[in-house]
C-alpha cells in the first residue's frame, strides 16, 4: 500500500510512470510548497543492506549533478521501509512513449535530442558519475523537445544480481554495451554506446537488435554488426552512418573520446550541405562526410561551413580543369586527320602536350547500388566504364539476388575497365551483414 505522506513532507498524487525498479508519482513538497516527482522503489530492493548503502551513495552522487539536461535529485529517504528519491518534476513524455506514438523522427530532430542526451552524459562523466542504463525510458522530452535525462547512478546501486532478479535487464538489453554484455564493468564509453543505439532507434524507428531473450539480444550487441541507419531508413543522410558507427564500436577505446564529441558530431551530421552534379564530386563529398575528423572542443559550425565551401570550390576548379584538358586534346586530334593525328589520338591518354605521362581517365564506384538487384548494379557499372564481377555470398537478411556491398568500396576512383567485385546475397543464413557501414570495410574482409 502506498504511503500518502512520506517523511511527513512529501504528499503523493497521481502515478505518472512505472518501471522495473518502482513507480513514479507526482507529489507536493509541503515544506517548500513546490511540485516534485517521487520515485518509490520496489520493496524487494531494500532487503539487502549492501544495496541500501550503495543506493544512498549513488543518490548523493546524482544529487550533485546540476545541468539543464539532467533531472535534478532533491532528496533521498526511507519511510516505513520504503526507499524513495525526490526529483525535479519534468512535464513531458519519455522518449520510449514518444517513439511509440510518433514512430521514427526526422534526422535533424533526432540529432537535436541526441545532442542533449550527450551533453547530459558529458557533464555526469566529468563529475565521475556513469549512468549505466541509458535508454529511451530514462529520457524525458518536454515541449520544444527539451530533454531531461533521469536515473543517474541507480543502475549501479541496484547491482547485477538484482538486475537479473527483477527483470530490469529485459528493458535494457536493447541498449547494453558489448563490455557490459560480457560482464565487464561499465565506463563512460558504455554510456556513449547506449546513446548511439538510442539515436539509431530515433532515426530508424527500432533498435538494431532483437531476439527471443534478453541474453540473446545482449550477445548480438557483443558480436553482431550494426547496419547503417541510412540502409534501414533511406531518408537518413549518410553523414549519420559514420557517427553512429563510431559511437557503437565494439572496442570502447574506438568510440568517441567524450560524450560531448558525440553530440557535436550529431549536430554536424544534421547540417545541410550542397551537392555537385557529377559522380566524382558526389563520391568525394560523401567520402568527406564519412571520414571527416571530429576535432573535439575546436569543432565550430562556422569553421565547418567555411571548410565545406573551400572543398567544393577546389572540386569545381579540378572539374573545370579536367573538362578543359579533354576539350583541348579533342581539338588537337581534329587538326591532325592523317597518320600523325591518329598516332596522337592513340597516345593522348598516356602522354601530355609536354611529353609527361598523364593520369588515365577514371570512374568512381557508385554509392547507390547496395540493396539493388545485381542486374541493375551491373548496368550501372557498365555505363560508367567499369566491369562487374559477381560473387554470391550467404546472407539471411538481404533478398536473394540483391547487392550487399562492393569491393572496392563506393566512392573509390578506378581506371576505366577495372573490375569491381559485387557481393550478392544468395539468401542463405549465417552470411555477411546487409550493409558495410562507412569505415567497416576491413572488418568484413576479415570475415570473408
Amino acid at each position: 500500500m502506498v504511503v500518502v505522506l512520506l517523511a511527513d513532507r512529501y504528499r503523493l498524487g497521481n502515478k505518472i510512470a512505472v518501471g522495473g525498479m518502482g513507480a513514479v508519482y507526482e507529489a507536493t513538497d509541503e515544506r517548500l510548497d513546490r511540485e516534485v516527482a517521487v520515485k518509490l522503489l520496489k520493496e524487494g530492493l531494500a532487503t539487502d543492506p549492501r544495496f541500501v548503502e550503495r543506493f544512498r551513495r549513488e543518490a548523493r552522487a546524482a544529487a550533485a549533478l546540476m545541468h539543464p539536461n539532467i533531472a535534478a535529485v532533491y532528496d533521498y529517504g526511507v519511510d516505513h521501509d520504503r526507499h524513495f528519491i525526490v526529483m525535479e518534476l519534468v512535464r513531458g513524455r519519455d522518449l520510449a512513449r514518444l517513439l511509440n506514438e510518433e514512430g521514427r523522427l526526422e534526422p535533424a530532430r533526432a540529432a537535436a535530442i541526441g545532442a542533449q542526451i550527450a551533453s547530459a552524459l558529458s557533464h555526469a562523466h566529468k563529475a565521475g558519475v556513469i549512468h549505466r542504463d541509458v535508454k529511451p525510458g530514462n529520457v524525458i522530452v518536454s515541449d520544444g523537445d527539451r530533454v531531461k535525462v533521469t536515473d543517474f547512478g541507480i543502475a549501479r546501486a541496484v547491482g547485477d544480481s538484482t538486475l537479473t532478479a527483477t527483470g530490469t535487464l529485459l528493458g535494457t538489453a536493447h541498449y547494453i554495451s558489448p563490455e557490459q554484455a560480457a560482464g565487464r564493468p561499465a565506463e563512460p564509453a558504455s554510456d556513449i554506446y547506449a546513446a548511439g543505439i538510442v539515436v539509431f532507434e530515433m532515426l530508424t524507428g527500432a533498435p538494431p537488435f532483437t531476439g527471443d531473450s534478453p541474453i540473446a539480444i545482449a550477445m548480438k550487441h557483443a558480436s553482431g554488426e550494426l547496419p547503417a541507419p541510412s540502409f534501414v531508413n533511406p531518408g537518413v543522410p549518410v553523414a549519420f552512418d559514420s557517427v553512429i558507427a563510431r559511437a557503437t564500436e565494439k572496442d570502447p577505446g574506438d568510440r568517441f573520446a567524450d560524450a560531448e564529441d558525440f553530440g557535436q558530431a550529431l549536430t554536424a551530421a544534421a547540417m545541410p550541405t550542397a551537392t555537385i552534379e557529377t559522380d566524382q564530386a558526389t563520391a568525394t563529398a560523401e567520402s568527406l562526410q564519412t571520414v571527416w575528423p571530429i576535432p573535439g572542443d575546436r569543432w565550430h559550425p562556422e569553421k565547418v561551413g567555411r571548410a565545406v565551401v573551400v572543398v567544393f570550390i577546389v572540386l569545381a576548379v579540378v572539374a573545370a580543369g579536367l573538362l578543359m584538358f579533354r576539350l583541348t586534346h579533342n581539338k588537337s586530334t581534329d587538326r591532325h586527320p592523317g597518320p600523325a593525328g591518329k598516332a596522337q589520338a592513340a597516345s593522348k591518354h598516356t602522354q601530355s602536350s609536354t611529353g609527361t605521362p598523364a593520369a588515365p581517365l577514371t570512374a568512381s564506384v557508385p554509392t547507390d547500388i547496395a540493396g539493388v538487384p545485381f542486374e541493375s548494379a551491373d548496368a550501372r557499372l557498365r555505363d560508367l566504364g567499369l566491369k562487374a564481377e559477381r560473387h554470391d555470398v550467404p546472407n539471411g537478411e538481404v533478398h536473394p539476388g540483391y547487392v550487399i556491398y562492393t569491393d572496392p568500396a563506393p566512392g573509390t576512383a578506378l581506371p576505366l575497365g577495372t573490375p569491381v567485385t559485387v557481393f550478392v546475397s544468395s539468401g542463405e543464413e549465417h552470411g555477411h551483414p546487409p550493409h558495410v557501414p562507412p569505415g567497416h570495410e576491413k572488418k568484413h574482409k576479415e570475415h570473408d
